[in-house]
């Protein structure tokens, strides 16, 4: 497996959840809905894009080497993860939508579940540097 095929799969999702938040954090500071309305659907489609990853991506085809094995179900369960909050998004943004009482609890649980999937990916990219690293040293030893 080579860091390469890793890189979209961790780092798009890692930018999506990072503007997402951003986004919504802006819209709740100058009280513009707008912003709002696009925060959540960058975490949707965040969402989405997790999933899309787990369902059409091969990720367990690219396992070649046996140490690589385990960083690739860390980042299809974190993709699992990241579709859930995906639903948890659309949960907020039909609350918010209909300003319902219950919105500002879920949108705190919702945000603090993303930051949480951010540093999971924050992990694997750390991992999948240690996996570019390794394969340097293995080029240099043959």
């Amino acid at each position: 497996m080579s860091y390469a095929q890793l890189y979209l799969p961790t780092v798009l999702p890692q930018w999506g959840i990072f503007a997402g938040i951003i986004i919504i954090t802006v819209g709740y500071v100058e009280k513009k809905v707008i912003w709002t309305y696009l925060g959540w659907a960058t975490l949707m489609i965040t969402g989405i894009i997790g999933l899309y990853f787990n369902l059409f991506e091969n990720l367990i085809g690219l396992v070649e080497k046996q140490d690589s094995e385990e960083l690739v179900k860390l980042i299809i369960s974190t993709n699992w993860q990241l579709a859930a909050g995906g639903f948890l998004a659309l949960l907020s943004l039909v609350l918010f939508h209909y300003k319902t009482k219950r919105y500002p609890i879920l949108a705190i649980l919702t945000l603090l579940y993303f930051v949480l999937v951010f540093f999971l990916y924050t992990q694997i990219a750390s991992l999948s540097g240690k996996l570019k690293s390794s394969e340097k040293k293995s080029e240099l030893i043959k």
